[in-house]
Order: structure tokens, then C-alpha cells, then sequence
């Protein structure tokens, strides 16, 4: 390893904050592509042959892994930062471990509804459709 020169711990607590923005970032870009796939799915409903849904899936996965692939490296340098801590006897700050791990749940889930809600858009009008189908049957 090269030594390139001492670190102050304010230097060294402004790059821990950098790479925590770097991970919100990323979070930050995936939940906007993710709402704006489930909106688009919304508003294009049927309109949209089968074709294009499957095309648009597959750009909003290709979008979605690179994200989560740029996440798992922030995660990686956090990782690397917090190490620094370590190597300088510099006291860590607290990283909230619960926080990542639901951000990886969500980014799972989510992207697999928003592939869904654009893969499948009558399921749940079918479901809902039928649902109040059978309520009007009953009342009648």
C-alpha cells in the first residue's frame, strides 16, 4: 500500500459522509426510476403490446441491476472508509446496518412490482373488477 500522507479525522469524517451520499444517491436514482415504470404503466395501461412490455421490463431490470450494482460498491468503499477509521485509531461512527438491509429488501420487492405492474396491468383491474362484480351479484 502506498502511503500517501497523513489524514485529519475531519478529512477522514467528510469522506465516510461523501460515500453515505454516494449510497443515498443511488437509492435516491432507483426510487425515481422505479415510480416513474410503475406511473408509465399506469397512464399506458393496455395500450402497450406485449412487445414493448417485455422491453420495458427488461430496460427497468438492466437499470435497476446497474443501480444495485453501483450500490453494493458504496457499500464496498464505506467498507474501505471505515477501515481508515480503524487504521488511524480515529473512533468509527455509528452506521445504521438495519437500514441497508431494507434497502436491499425494498430494492428486490419493488423493482418486482414495478416489473409486474408492467408485465401483467389487468391483474389487479381483474381482480378488482371482479371483486365488486360479485358484490353487485350479491346485492341484486
Amino acid at each position: 500500500m502506498v502511503q500517501i500522507g497523513e489524514i485529519t479525522e475531519v478529512q477522514l469524517l467528510q469522506l465516510f459522509l461523501e460515500v453515505n451520499q454516494d449510497i443515498d444517491t443511488q437509492f435516491q436514482f432507483w426510487i425515481s426510476v422505479t415510480f416513474a415504470v410503475l406511473v408509465a404503466s399506469f397512464v399506458a395501461d393496455e395500450r402497450l403490446s406485449r412487445a414493448e412490455r417485455i422491453a420495458i421490463t427488461a430496460l427497468y431490470f438492466a437499470a435497476a441491476a446497474i443501480v444495485l450494482f453501483r450500490y453494493g460498491t458504496a457499500i464496498s468503499y464505506q467498507d474501505d472508509v471505515l477501515g481508515m477509521f480503524d487504521t488511524y485509531g480515529v473512533a468509527r461512527p455509528a452506521v445504521a446496518t438495519g437500514a441497508g438491509r431494507l434497502r436491499i429488501m425494498l430494492f428486490t420487492f419493488g423493482s418486482l412490482v414495478a416489473a409486474w405492474s408492467v408485465l401483467f396491468p389487468k391483474f389487479l383491474a381483474r381482480r378488482r373488477g371482479g371483486a365488486s362484480n360479485a358484490q353487485s351479484g350479491a346485492e341484486a
